[in-house]
Order: C-alpha cells, then sequence, then structure tokens
C-alpha cells in the first residue's frame, strides 16, 4: 500500500500553528540576546522549515518560487552587495529539482514532458558548451563563471517548466503571476521617476559608475529593480506585447481588463527606460503576430499601423521635447548614433580574430578579459556577439537554432495543430514576445541576464506545450 507524503489536514495545521508560536517566542527571546536583525533572522527559521516541507509537496509552487527570486535577485544585489545572484538561483534550482525527484518516488510528477525539440536542441548546446571547457584560450574558472547563463539556464528552465508547469491552467497562472511581476517593475520605476532614488541605487548611480548611463544628456534612464536600464525596458517590452495580445483571448472581462491596463503600464515603462534597442520589441512582435493571425482584417489595419508609427519615429519630429520620444525616435536613426558607430568598430575588430576560432574565444573569457587577450577593452553589448565571440560561429549557429526551430514548430501548431482558440492565441503572443526579444538581443545583451533570460526560456517552453495543451481540451481534461 503506498503511503502519501501528503500531512493530514488536521496536522498540517496545529504543525503550522506551533511553528508560529515557536517563531514569535524565539523573536521575543533573540531580540534580547543578540539584537533585532539577527534575532528576525533567527526566529523564522521554524517557519522557513515548514515553507520548505511545504513547497517539498508542490515541486510547482518551488519553481514559481525560483522565478519570483530571479525576476528580483539582481536588485537585491544593490542592497546585499556581496550576494552572489547566480550562485543562489543555481541553490534554488537544485533545490527544485530535489523536490521534483522525491515527489516523482509516489508517481505524481510527470515526465514526459520534457520529451520535445526544446529539451533536445538545448540539451546539446549545453553539452557543446560543456566541451569549449577544453578550449585552451580560457580557464577553468572562467568556464564555471560563464556556463551557466549561456547554456545551463536555457536548458534546464524549460525541463522544469515541461515537468512541472505541464497542464493549461499553469500557462494562464504562470502569466497572471508574471503581470503581477511586472506591475511591481513598473511601480518601481515609477517611484524612481516620481519619488527620487533611494540611498542603495544613488549608490550604485554615484559610487559605482552607473550615473555615466543613466543620467545622460537626454536625461534619467530608469531601471527599476533591474541589471540597468537597458534589461529593463527590453523585458517590460516584452511584457506589453504578450499582455497586450494575451488580453484579446482571455475569456474573463476583468482578467482582460486587468492584462490591458499592465501592457500599457509596461509600454510606459519601456519608454522612461530611454532603451532605444527595446523599440525592436513591440515592432517585431506586433508584426509577428500579425503576420502569424493569418486573417486579413487583422493584417491591413496591424500594417497599416505599424506603418504609420514608423512614419511618426522616423518622419516627424512630433512631441521631440518630451525626452522619453526624442530618445525613441534616436532609435530609428541608428546609423548617426555614436554607440552604434563604436560597436561597429569594435566588431570589425573582432572579426579579424574571430576568423581564427571557430569555437570561440572561450566561454566567460569575453566578460574577463585581461591585458593581452583578445577582448581587452572591447565590450560585448549585444546577446548575439556575445555568443559569437565566445563559442564561435559554430556555437551561434546552434543556438540560433533553437530559436529557429521554436519559431518553426509554434507557427506551424498555431496554424495547423491548436484548435482552442484561448491556447492558439495565448501561444501566438508568446511567440510574438519571444521573436521581439530575439531581435532586441543584437541591441543589447537580453538573453543572459536576470531576469529575461529564464523568462524567455519559460514562454518557449510553454510554446512547445501547446499541443499537449490542446489536446487534453480535446479530450475534456480538467486542464
Amino acid at each position: 500500500m503506498k503511503v502519501s507524503f501528503d500531512i493530514m489536514p488536521i496536522w498540517r495545521k496545529f504543525f503550522l500553528y506551533s511553528v508560529i508560536i515557536l517563531s514569535l517566542w524565539l523573536f521575543s527571546y533573540l531580540i534580547l540576546k543578540i539584537g533585532l536583525l539577527q534575532g528576525l533572522l533567527l526566529s523564522i527559521s521554524p517557519l522557513v522549515v515548514y515553507l520548505l516541507f511545504r513547497l517539498l509537496e508542490r515541486p510547482w509552487l518551488a519553481f514559481l518560487v525560483v522565478v519570483t527570486i530571479n525576476y528580483f535577485i539582481m536588485g537585491a544585489t544593490r542592497y546585499i552587495p556581496n550576494i552572489p545572484a547566480g550562485i543562489v538561483i543555481d541553490g534554488l534550482l537544485l533545490l527544485t529539482f530535489f523536490f521534483t525527484l522525491f515527489r516523482s518516488r509516489d508517481e505524481t510528477v510527470d515526465w514526459t514532458g520534457m520529451r520535445n525539440p526544446l529539451t533536445l536542441l538545448s540539451g546539446i548546446w549545453m553539452i557543446y558548451c560543456i566541451l569549449l571547457v577544453f578550449n585552451p584560450e580560457t580557464t577553468t574558472a572562467d568556464w564555471a563563471a560563464g556556463v551557466r547563463g549561456l547554456a545551463v539556464y536555457i536548458f534546464i528552465f524549460p525541463l522544469l517548466t515541461a515537468t512541472l508547469l505541464n497542464r493549461f491552467k499553469y500557462l494562464k497562472l504562470f502569466l497572471v503571476f508574471w503581470s503581477v511581476l511586472t506591475l511591481l517593475a513598473v511601480l518601481k520605476a515609477l517611484i524612481q521617476k516620481y519619488m527620487g532614488f533611494d540611498t542603495a541605487e544613488k549608490y550604485w548611480l554615484y559610487v559605482t559608475g552607473g550615473s555615466t548611463t543613466h543620467i545622460i544628456s537626454s536625461g534619467i534612464r530608469y531601471f527599476s529593480f533591474f541589471t540597468d536600464a537597458a534589461s529593463f525596458g527590453c523585458g517590460i517590452g516584452m511584457s506589453m506585447v504578450i499582455f497586450s495580445l494575451a488580453a484579446f483571448y482571455t475569456r474573463s472581462k476583468l482578467l482582460r481588463f486587468y492584462f490591458i491596463v499592465i501592457a500599457m503600464l509596461a509600454g510606459y515603462g519601456m519608454m522612461i527606460s530611454g532603451t532605444r534597442a527595446a523599440i525592436a520589441v513591440p515592432f517585431v512582435g506586433y508584426a509577428f503576430f500579425i503576420l502569424l493571425s493569418k486573417q486579413w482584417k487583422i493584417i491591413i489595419p496591424g500594417i497599416i499601423l505599424i506603418a504609420f508609427v514608423f512614419m511618426f519615429f522616423k518622419y516627424t519630429y512630433i512631441g521631440q521635447e518630451n525626452a522619453e520620444i526624442r530618445r525613441m525616435r534616436s532609435a530609428f536613426h541608428v546609423t548617426q548614433d555614436a554607440s552604434f558607430q563604436a560597436r561597429q568598430v569594435n566588431q570589425t575588430r573582432m572579426r579579424t580574430f574571430m576568423k581564427k576560432h571557430p569555437f570561440g574565444i572561450g566561454v566567460g573569457k569575453a566578460k574577463r578579459a585581461e591585458p593581452g587577450d583578445y577582448m581587452y577593452q572591447l565590450p560585448t553589448d549585444t546577446s548575439i556577439v556575445y555568443i559569437w565571440v565566445e563559442t564561435g560561429v559554430l556555437g551561434l549557429i546552434s543556438f540560433l537554432s533553437i530559436f529557429l526551430v521554436t519559431f518553426v514548430r509554434g507557427v506551424y501548431d498555431v496554424w495547423f495543430k491548436i484548435q482552442d482558440r484561448q491556447l492558439r492565441g495565448l501561444t501566438s503572443a508568446l511567440l510574438a514576445g519571444v521573436a521581439g526579444m530575439l531581435a532586441c538581443s543584437y541591441g543589447n545583451e537580453t538573453l543572459q541576464q536576470f531576469p529575461n533570460g529564464p523568462i524567455i526560456y519559460i514562454c518557449m517552453a510553454f510554446i512547445f506545450m501547446g499541443r499537449r495543451f490542446d489536446q487534453a481540451i480535446r479530450d475534456g481534461e480538467k486542464t
């Protein structure tokens, strides 16, 4: 007879109340002995243990905790400077994986969802990057520091998504969950704009040098709790695209209105980030969705609207007195931009030595170059260039093939396989967002940063699960 791991409800409540009482008693006792902060940290340890047991019962919830911390971790480094962001995420992913393996003992975890082309291709990409540890141009330490963001996360996040969030209801839950994170990100940027920066943010700006790229002649670039304004602008632009499109396919009128509000706020957040490359996200994303729709009533008005917006920015000076509009407009005259010209010069210099390095100069080396190295004082600036330099042209082709297969599979499913209208629309929205971010990655490093990279990889996993969700809907299963 198989014994369920779940604790009986009455004992669960008794355990919870006991933990709360113990924590309160410890807090009262410890603040008198060792101080307020230390007492608080130690007193909540019983509650942390209880929460770990609860997450052990529900690995999918543990995974959402990882997604949440992924969203805030880079902002937390401004307040806790020595926190190792990557190691924290690695530890949480490992813990979630352990929870998943533990729950699979009683057959409550379905591993079949991981059998898809995304897992296969990202696994091949990860193995390729692991083998690059033998590249003599890099060191083991540099490789270990760079391989996680470059190859491990694009394999682990989709795998856990396909295993733990493998029902349609989890896709809808994830969108709501992500919308809340988006709202918090925009609210933080609004606080920065209208109430000013806090002490930690001022330190990051004026002491560590962030002001050189965020307080410039054209105005202040707001960054919320992201790595920088570029990461914030591109990531929040993806939110705008996905939630604005998802609103049209959401059956609940209240949720539809909520998604529209989130999309509008995200659009404003993208504007105040001052990130010119971010404009590629809505342009490419909406254009991709328009073509994906195969409906003339969407294609014709959509093309007209995109052309109108393009002409507004490219050929007029309307709203030029507004700093946000002025910065966005400069993206349509990029060849006149000094930073763009500098990137072109840098990439020309890179081509001279990359011809002799088909496997790249080594994982982790581009960001840790020293005097005498190929990349010394040559910033990669963009995700595509970064991957090309570290893994070579073979690596770049391998990496881009993951996205190519995602688009081909997603488009095919939307056009020919998925019958449920809501699921087809949400899948189209995810495809549009990922397409926009891939286009944006040529102008900024967006794919290997928290939180954008993991969010993109999760969206890609949901795209590959579209057929599975649709079949479950047709079979009448509770999705």
